[in-house]
């Protein structure tokens, strides 16, 4: 066995074959020899209940715990070098001892018991955030992380979007399965392509003025009955309205770069779907089946139906309406 060689088989390390001598990770009877000059260490599923001993690390960029025991963020402030950090699904209820680490490019926090967004400031050439199944109620603390273009907070207990002004880079905002009724306070995020908010409490569809750069928008799972104020999202290639409360479909023959329209589960009983639909020359994947429309007549007279006022499109409610284009 090499000087480097893991000695138990719980982690993945990126090495060079030569430089320092190894130092040694202790964790509950299990010995990971590490290299000083490691670039990447993964220390993930090794039943670590507490960070010590990685200050001998003085090249790591990327270091994954994520699968462990961890209550605390810790003894992280000699690893200056980190750009990646990785403690999903840990128990960790506070965000600290980040304030040495400001060049972080991706921290990941997800699924763990984290009440609050906050420890953050310092980190501000951080370009990716993920806080996904946690306890946050308010989006907070983001207001020094100007470079950020990720944000992820997914299955959390916000009430509201707020908190964002200052992320004006941000490109991709996850808020998906939260308390959220309103779309609002987006008016600063012009660079925005992807806002996804799927399970929220949403009965109107709005906010989307200042979206100039909006790409892809995912509203399903809420309660929307209309679909609107689209004006502005001429770039919009994909349109998710799927399980909302939808009766008939207007407002999006504007759209001239949609690709794919998803409505499954509404309640589109009006055939007048089709011609809003035919104004779209780039439109290609739609789903419409669970509405009156598809339920009310055979799947084949159904598919004929739609397919015949549609012909450019290749995909309906998933299924090829021709051979599969490669």
């Amino acid at each position: 066995m090499s000087e480097c060689e893991v000695e138990c088989d719980v982690a993945d390390i990126e090495k060079k074959d030569d430089g320092p001598l190894c130092e040694t990770v202790i964790q509950e009877q299990e010995y990971i020899e590490v290299h000083s000059d490691a670039l990447s260490v993964d220390l993930m599923r090794t039943r670590m209940m507490k960070i010590e001993g990685l200050e001998f690390l003085n090249r790591v960029e990327k270091l994954c715990l994520r699968w462990n025991l961890l209550k605390t963020i810790e003894n992280l402030e000699p690893l200056t070098t980190l750009t990646e950090l990785d403690l999903y699904d840990n128990q960790i209820e506070k965000v600290e001892g980040l304030d040495t680490l400001t060049n972080l490019v991706t921290l990941d926090l997800s699924f763990n018991r984290i009440s609050r967004i906050e420890g953050l400031e310092k980190l501000t050439k951080l370009k990716t955030l993920y806080m996904v199944h946690n306890k946050l109620e308010v989006i907070e603390g983001l207001d020094t992380l100007t470079e950020l273009e990720y944000l992820e907070l997914g299955d959390n207990r916000i009430k509201a979007i707020q908190g964002l002004d200052n992320v004006t880079k941000l490109k991709r905002l996850f808020l998906g399965a939260n308390q959220i009724r309103i779309i609002e306070n987006l008016d600063n995020l012009a660079d925005l392509e992807v806002l996804s908010l799927p399970a929220n409490v949403i009965t109107v569809m709005g906010g989307f003025h200042k979206l100039v750069s909006l790409k892809e928008l995912y509203v399903n799972q809420n309660g929307i009955q209309r679909i609107g104020n689209l004006e502005a999202n001429l770039n919009l290639q994909i349109l998710d309205v799927n399980h909302n409360r939808i009766e008939t479909v207007s407002n999006i023959s504007h759209l001239k770069n949609l690709t794919d329209f998803w409505a499954k589960q509404n309640k589109i009983g009006d055939w007048n779907v089709l011609s809003e639909l035919a104004e779209l020359p780039k439109l290609r994947m739609i789903y419409l089946e669970c509405n009156p429309i598809s339920s009310n007549m055979s799947t084949t007279d159904y598919r004929e139906r739609v397919t015949k006022a549609l012909p450019n499109i290749i995909r309906l409610d998933a299924d090829f309406t021709g051979p599969p284009i490669y």
